[in-house]
């Protein structure tokens, strides 16, 4: 019984030393696992104190109960005691070391819970390092793309022929010179719309030709209807003359990227300005010209509201 006993405190003793060396090897001590420590202590005098006293008065029932059975009296009673005495040494080990077990389990919980969350944001810093690199290294990518492709806009330019420019076509007035400003008219809107269905803008005429609406509505104005006819006729002309092909699209890629270069704008503009570019030139070596030519219209008005 007294051995059982010494085997408990033992057990208990190397709990609470190595939950004091614990805490003494931590410096920020978990708040639960002290307040546990200190109810384990509390706890386990309480019990030594209540075991110490049953066996104090074991020892003395055992003194009585010789001392009777050497005189030859009956010790029936005293065995009786000790036999009560007994039965609470065992109960009083057993909460022992139910006590130091279930005290043990709480604070390896509570070890496991910081370990735990020790664990979870270390995992956490080493996920936000990952996608800190991540988006490092995408930003690296788009800044090199986006100076690849100011390069290679700025190659094409300088390597690819531009094609013969766009001619104003000389158109002759038909003869009898009665024109009204609904036959000018007439003529202005069949340019317009051409120019909307092909995706050409007024840059795209040839220097001469790019005035010839504002020519043809000063002469009508004036009054002056054969002039304005002739005006409007000769820009419908230049406009049907127009094909949107690689070598339109070339000349208009080098024109816009020297204004692309000309321009100081921030990096976010500089940045959609390369992207349109690469575009064009992606939709040029597909073969799609009129999606080039559309995207090189995007890249003008851009440029228009700089």
């Amino acid at each position: 019984m007294r051995t059982a006993g010494l085997v408990v405190l033992l057990c208990l003793g190397v709990a609470v030393s190595g939950c004091k060396n614990k805490g003494d090897a931590d410096t920020a001590p978990d708040p639960a696992a002290v307040k546990a420590q200190q109810e384990l202590i509390a706890r386990r005098d309480k019990l030594l104190e209540t075991r110490k006293k049953l066996q104090d008065d074991r020892d003395k029932i055992d003194l009585e109960i010789k001392e009777i059975q050497a005189k030859g009296g009956d010790a029936s009673e005293q065995l009786k005691k000790r036999d009560d005495l007994d039965t609470q040494l065992e109960t009083s080990t057993s909460d022992l070391i139910s006590m130091v077990n279930s005290k043990l389990d709480a604070m390896k919980q509570t070890g496991d819970k910081s370990a735990n969350v020790a664990g979870r944001e270390a995992e956490i810093a080493s996920r936000e390092k990952a996608v800190a690199d991540r988006e490092a290294r995408v930003a690296e990518r788009e800044r090199a793309l986006t100076q690849r492709d100011f390069e290679s806009a700025q190659r094409w330019k300088d390597s690819c022929s531009t094609g013969a420019a766009p001619v104003i076509i000389q158109q002759t007035a038909p003869k009898g010179g009665n024109y009204t400003n609904k036959d000018v008219s007439a003529l202005i809107g069949k340019a317009r719309s051409a120019m909307n269905k092909k995706g050409i803008i007024s840059s795209d005429l040839p220097g001469p030709a790019q005035s010839l609406e504002s020519e043809a509505s000063r002469a009508m104005n004036d009054n002056d209807m054969s002039k304005a006819y002739f005006a409007a006729a000769q820009l419908v002309a230049t406009v049907d003359a127009i094909t949107v092909n690689r070598a339109f699209i070339q000349a208009k890629t080098a024109r816009l990227s020297a204004q692309v270069k000309a321009t100081k704008v921030d990096e976010a503009t500089n940045k959609q300005l390369a992207d349109i570019i690469g575009d064009v030139m992606q939709r040029y070596n597909d073969g799609d010209f009129g999606a080039a030519n559309k995207r090189l219209n995007q890249l003008a008005a851009m440029l228009a509201k700089q």
